[in-house]
């Protein structure tokens, strides 16, 4: 994969290079520098971005390309901000859709980034523009500071052991998903205070439960998914 990126890119800015050229010389004397240097660029991020799928990467192009081209095209309505609202809701809901294999890590590939690390007893995830997923790998569990915007963050809590007989999740999300995959033997106090954002727990959890794990925070345009495994 590594390679494919070295060969892409090389060849992407090696192809620019040649329309600028070319550009100059008066061979695409209807398109002005600028903008068509934007257009490859843009395309570019857009191939990339097909396989492994990056919705983000895919929607957002596509918003840009009709920014771009928006008098041509006759959208001028729609544009910048409409068009940049629907490629962030979009890219939150096909990740949502398409980025969830309960209890699996092979969801992996649906993310951006992959987080496998040896935790403390306070864990850190923060995700901005982009998808992210965290396993959390500590036997003292007590805390945990997840932040996300314009993105998707999936965090699993079943290789963790909480610390005493409680712990703490500290949530802020805004324009996002985020998946919270929790221990059945926990039981969960949601004090999340949302605005516009929707909280769902699935799958139930043990009618005896050994430890708590509070939810505070606060979410907005964003949704937010407890599922038990």
């Amino acid at each position: 994969m590594k390679k494919f990126n070295k060969i892409f890119w090389g060849l992407f800015f090696v192809v620019a290079g040649a329309f600028v050229i070319f550009n100059q010389l008066g061979y695409y004397t209807n398109f002005e520098l600028l903008p068509l240097i934007l257009t490859i660029f843009i395309i570019a991020i857009l191939i990339k971005s097909i396989y492994p799928v990056k919705f983000f990467g895919i929607l957002f192009s596509l918003a840009a390309l009709v920014i771009l081209y928006d008098k041509p095209l006759g959208l001028e309505a729609i544009t910048p901000w409409p068009v940049l609202l629907t490629a962030l809701l979009g890219s939150i809901g096909l990740s949502i859709i398409f980025g969830k294999h309960y209890g699996s890590k092979n969801c992996d590939k649906h993310y951006e980034r992959v987080i496998n690390d040896k935790d403390e007893d306070t864990v850190y995830a923060d995700v901005k523009f982009g998808s992210s997923i965290k396993y959390v790998n500590t036997d003292s569990f007590k805390e945990a500071n997840l932040n996300c915007s314009f993105g998707s963050l999936a965090i699993y809590f079943n290789d963790a052991k909480i610390k005493g007989d409680s712990a703490i999740i500290n949530l802020d999300a805004s324009f996002s998903g985020v998946e919270l995959y929790i221990p059945k033997e926990w039981k969960v106090i949601n004090n999340v205070d949302s605005n516009l954002a929707g909280v769902e727990e699935k799958n139930n959890n043990n009618s005896v439960t050994t430890k708590t794990l509070t939810i505070n925070g606060r979410v907005s345009f964003a949704g937010i998914e407890i599922i038990y495994i």
